[in-house]
């Protein structure tokens, strides 16, 4: 699927970051042609979009201070981004059948991330500063990627389980924006997921997900109080294998390899 030189983890992260330039310099436009039955099937796909974003509203997803909520409300897909201190390299594959990389592999634990700043899709802003003192699951996601459409509500139905401990934060990255690839915009996903932790639209150029070194989607980086990154993790991560290394944030414990 990537055609990239790096090695793939195990759980199926999609393109690495660095490949997506090309791609979408390449890509060409194919003219749709729509035929009568066409639109009928078409306007019931939009009847049935618009019931699943009323059932959305009425559960109260979009509360307010939500990503989703920033997404109904959008006003653009991608916002320029500002880095403040270093950039982390690029995550490297994690060993065996692992989701997360560990410290003999992976150079950037221990390693202060840089925070950004920036804005949501409603114009609203947002900073991702790991230094504020509260431990963050970092998560960077693609509105394209069949691997982020598989988590992402997996994750939110985990959040509003209520499992998210308490001192933990979780943000979110849209990165990648394409407007002629699957699912665009990436704001009416993040809404119809009813997708509860703040949202930051990445730039056209993708500087904060370099800055992050992004090798997959999804991306996970997760730092401690002091803005050190504790683990790393590309691609589909099993719920229980997420629960566990965000509980062991929460607990300033390390996280395992094999969490």
């Amino acid at each position: 699927m990537t055609g990239s030189t790096h090695k793939r983890d195990p759980h199926g992260g999609a393109d690495p970051y660095s490949k997506l330039a090309e791609a979408q310099s390449a890509r060409k436009r194919t003219p749709w042609i729509i035929g009568g039955a066409a639109v009928v099937v078409l306007i019931l796909a939009l009847i049935a979009v618009l019931v699943t974003t009323s059932s959305d509203d009425s559960s109260g997803t979009a509360a307010a201070g939500t990503g989703a909520a920033a997404a109904k409300d959008a006003k653009q897909e991608t916002a320029k981004v500002e880095v403040k201190g270093a950039s982390l390299v690029q995550m490297p594959s994690p060993a065996g059948d692992s989701p997360f990389t560990s410290a003999s592999t992976d150079p950037a634990i221990g390693r202060q991330a840089p925070t950004l700043v920036g804005e949501s899709f409603d114009r609203s802003k947002v900073t991702i500063d790991p230094t504020d003192g509260i431990p963050k699951v970092i998560m960077f996601v693609a509105h394209w990627c069949p691997h982020c459409q598989r988590e992402v509500p997996l994750i939110q139905k985990w959040i509003a389980a209520g499992n998210l401990p308490k001192g933990v934060e979780i943000v979110t990255v849209s990165t990648a924006v394409a407007d002629d690839r699957p699912n665009y915009p990436p704001s009416a996903w993040i809404a119809k997921e009813g997708w509860q932790p703040k949202v930051m639209a990445d730039d056209g150029d993708g500087t904060a997900a370099q800055a992050y070194g992004l090798p997959g989607f999804p991306y996970f980086v997760m730092t401690n109080g002091k803005g050190e990154v504790v683990a790393r993790g590309s691609g589909e991560v099993p719920i229980d294998q997420f629960a566990a290394a965000v509980d062991a944030l929460a607990k300033g414990q390390p996280i395992s390899a094999g969490a």
